[in-house]
Order: C-alpha cells, then sequence, then structure tokens
C-alpha cells in the first residue's frame, strides 16, 4: 500500500465543527434572518455560488478584522482533527487546505500547524474592517483544479493523495486521491466513495491509517501511544 505524501482536506465541518463559517458568522453577527434567502436562491440554483459570496460578504460590512478573527476562533476543532494534522506533518506529508470558505477562516489553521498550501475565498478590508467585498477563489470545480495543480506541481500520484471532506462538494476532491475520508458526510454519494468514514469525528484517523499502511507508525508514534485515536471509524471500506 502505497504511503501518503499529500493530504488535501477540506475545512468546514471536515476539520472545524462549524459546517459553514458563513452561517456561522451570520449567527453571531445576528443576521442569519437576512442570509436566509440569500441561501434559499442559491439552492434552487436562482443565483450563481459567486452572487451567494457576494451578498452574504455584504451583511459583514463595517465589521472590525478583530472582532471576526476573534468568533471564528471560537470554532473549536472537530476532535481528533489537531492530532491528525499533527500527525501528517511529523510524517512529512505534505497537507493543503481547501474551503469554499474564507482565508480569515483558513489561515489562522495554517500558521498553527505551517501549512504551506491553502485556497480559500476573501474578504476585503479596508482599515481594520470588512468593506462588504469578496473575491470568489474557489469557484465549482475550484477545489479539484487546486488539488490536481498541486499533485502536478509536487510530482505526486493520486494513489499518494489523501483527500477528506464532508460534503457533496467535496466530491471532485475525492476524484482525485487514492485515499478518501469522509467526516460526518452529509452527502450519501460522499459516503460512497469513501474508503473510511468518520463519525462522529475524526478520533481514529491517525490510527486507521498507520493500519492500512498509509503512513508510517514510527513517524506519527506521539499520536498513537496512549491516546484515544487508537478507536477505530464507525464505518470502513
Amino acid at each position: 500500500m502505497p504511503v501518503i505524501r499529500l493530504a488535501v482536506l477540506d475545512v468546514d465541518g471536515t476539520l472545524k465543527l462549524a459546517e459553514s463559517p458563513y452561517q456561522y458568522l451570520h449567527e453571531r453577527l445576528g443576521v442569519a434572518h437576512l442570509a436566509a434567502e440569500h441561501r434559499e436562491l442559491a439552492l434552487s440554483a436562482q443565483i450563481s455560488y459567486g452572487e451567494w459570496l457576494r451578498r452574504d460578504a455584504l451583511l459583514w460590512a463595517g465589521q472590525p478584522v478583530t472582532k471576526i478573527r476573534r468568533l471564528l476562533a471560537e470554532n473549536p476543532y472537530v476532535p481528533g482533527a489537531p492530532e491528525l494534522l499533527r500527525a501528517l506533518k511529523r510524517a512529512g506529508v505534505a497537507v493543503a487546505l481547501v474551503s469554499a470558505g474564507f482565508t480569515l477562516n483558513t489561515d489562522p489553521i495554517a500558521a498553527e500547524f505551517d501549512l504551506p498550501y491553502v485556497l480559500a475565498n476573501e474578504l476585503t478590508i479596508a482599515d481594520g474592517v470588512l468593506d462588504g467585498g469578496s473575491i470568489n477563489h474557489v469557484p465549482e470545480g475550484g477545489k479539484a483544479a487546486f488539488a490536481c495543480d498541486l499533485m502536478a506541481q509536487l510530482g505526486i500520484p493520486p494513489e499518494q493523495t489523501l483527500a477528506a471532506g464532508d460534503t457533496r462538494g467535496d466530491l471532485e476532491l475525492f476524484d482525485c486521491a487514492g485515499v478518501r475520508i469522509a467526516v460526518n458526510p452529509k452527502s450519501a454519494a460522499l459516503r460512497a466513495r469513501a474508503d473510511a468514514v468518520f463519525e462522529p469525528d475524526l478520533t481514529g484517523a491517525v490510527a486507521w491509517l498507520v493500519a492500512h499502511g498509509y503512513l508510517s507508525g514510527a513517524a506519527v508514534s506521539g499520536n498513537l501511544a496512549g491516546t484515544p485515536s487508537a478507536q477505530p471509524p464507525c464505518e470502513i471500506r
């Protein structure tokens, strides 16, 4: 079984508990009732994803960036996610984050775990406050394009690439990777494509990767000894 050399990970609902950083901020900032119409229009294909992003970002215009960062920091990691990130780094795996969320949410994770590859949308800032603008760096199909470009850049084949996600939007990542992990999947299609399904969290992910030969046990031994990560996932294929 090839050892993985690259992990391309979704963020929201996969590494962080809130399934959507947009909905999370809407609720924390008291504008969820205003955002509900945008969501309905987008899910019924009456507006594009880019337009949905634009309308949501406008609701936060004038909010101090320091406040937004504080609120996002209060959204905890999925249990087992920090251990997984540390184990991947310790094993020398290149770790990339890709999110349809935004950089204010992904950049602190990248900084905490020293992750060099990140793709997310962007909220624009002027004089320390959100100005209501946004830049859509992750259009439909953008996750797969990012993963495939990174694989080509690093010379890593699909069989040595891990993908992890939680929604139907992460199926495109699964198309790129030889090892696929679903975390609390909201999509039956994603669940069906996964090599392992972890519920209710990522506890056991490191042990599963080691047991299947995807990670070296010696390289990540600090994440295994005496931790609950030795428990198996709920569903394995």
